[in-house]
């Protein structure tokens, strides 16, 4: 018995060092690359913003949210990139994915037609 549940104790104690891994699909063009989370999330009336570090770059996730609640990417030079708005019937929406470089980024988002923006910390 004990030897069986080793790989899984084992499993659970390296993604714990590791910190949050996950599969995202940055689009629907793209195969599922891992990701982690580099930074916390932040959120606004209830939608939550993410920023993911990927094999395949960087992007950004608004979660929680309603039809045009918008999610950008921000680069260190305040270019605004991978602008997306979370779709009809959709509760939640990913940036564009940028590369590796000309960060640090940070994403960015609020609830649509409200005043408040809030952002990640850069990474």
């Amino acid at each position: 018995m004990f030897v069986k549940k080793m790989p899984i104790v084992f499993g659970m104690a390296l993604l714990g060092l590791l910190g949050t891994t996950v599969t995202a699909n940055a689009s629907a063009s793209t195969a599922a690359a891992p990701c982690r989370q580099p930074v916390s999330s932040v959120s606004v009336h209830g939608r939550v913003i993410h920023l993911w570090l990927c094999d395949n770059g960087w992007h950004g996730q608004i979660t929680n949210g309603a039809t045009g609640d918008p999610v950008w990417l921000d680069s260190a030079r305040g270019t605004v990139t991978g602008y997306r708005t979370i779709p009809a019937g959709g509760t939640s929406a990913n940036t564009g994915t940028v590369g590796q470089y000309g960060g640090p980024w940070r994403a960015c988002g609020r609830a649509f037609n409200a005043p408040e923006i809030v952002c990640t910390a850069r990474n």
